[in-house]
């Protein structure tokens, strides 16, 4: 018996997320939240998932230092969603610019490996078992793609996984536009 409805959007996440063993019942989970629509419908639908499968929620804003005051601003209104949600956050950041000059990279690789290290150094700070990020339908469609691109096996065509490790993205069969509306 269901303790109470919940939002459509968030019965497909969760519909997912079961069929996929991606929010055991009763864990932790770390949520990747950058500020932008994407994360926070994601952190938003994992607060309406917290009674029925018994989660803790939690949070991690990485800053990248490439926009300035913007990217301040953005840690700031998470970190004030988050305070007025009783939500715990960890904030951090990095010289992603510098970093890329240093490893002889793109940003995009050196912010990626960056972030993921800090969401890893927060998920076991917070003792979280998962990660959740907010990769949806669309950005599947975009990794596929680009590994058309590039030239790929099978593995490629499957595009992005729901699972690997303890990082999980229960947005996957979500649409921007939809995660928009929510």
């Amino acid at each position: 018996m269901k303790s109470r409805s919940i939002d459509p959007l968030a019965q497909r996440t969760l519909d997912f997320a079961q069929r996929h063993d991606l929010l055991p019942r009763g864990c932790r989970v770390l949520c990747a939240l950058s500020g932008g629509v994407d994360s926070m419908a994601l952190l938003t639908l994992l607060l309406e998932l917290r009674d029925p499968l018994e989660l803790e929620v939690c949070a991690a804003h990485f800053d990248h230092q490439l926009r300035g005051a913007a990217s301040q601003s953005d840690g700031d209104f998470v970190e004030d969603w988050c305070a007025s949600h009783a939500i715990p956050l960890r904030r951090g950041r990095g010289d992603v610019a510098g970093a890329a000059r240093r490893l002889h990279q793109g940003l995009e690789e050196t912010g990626r490996q960056l972030r993921y290290a800090f969401l890893e150094e927060s998920a076991q700070a917070l003792s979280a078992q998962v990660i959740a990020t907010a990769h949806h339908a669309g950005d599947n469609a975009e990794t596929v793609l680009l590994h058309l691109l590039r030239g790929t096996g099978l593995d490629g065509l499957c595009g992005t996984p729901p699972k690997r490790g303890r990082l999980i993205r229960p947005l996957l069969p979500l649409t921007r536009e939809e995660l928009e509306a929510y």
